[in-house]
């Protein structure tokens, strides 16, 4: 983080606000951001829809 950044700075705020962490290292593979990025690696960004992420929330395959 950018601590001279003023969008760095309200992002790690709002984070603290809400809970949660933000990070630079990459989502565990099994988690759904994990999963929607394996499935862009393998069959590009233009394959992706919203039933993609909702399957991916949802646990279910994430199919082309």
């Amino acid at each position: 983080m950018d601590t001279n950044d003023p969008q760095d700075v309200g992002a790690a705020f709002w984070a603290q606000i809400l809970g949660v962490t933000i990070s630079e290292e990459p989502p565990p593979p099994d988690s759904p951001l994990g999963r929607v990025r394996a499935f862009t690696a393998e069959h590009g960004e233009d394959a992706l829809s919203d039933e993609h992420f909702e399957a991916a929330m949802e646990g279910r395959p994430l199919l082309p």
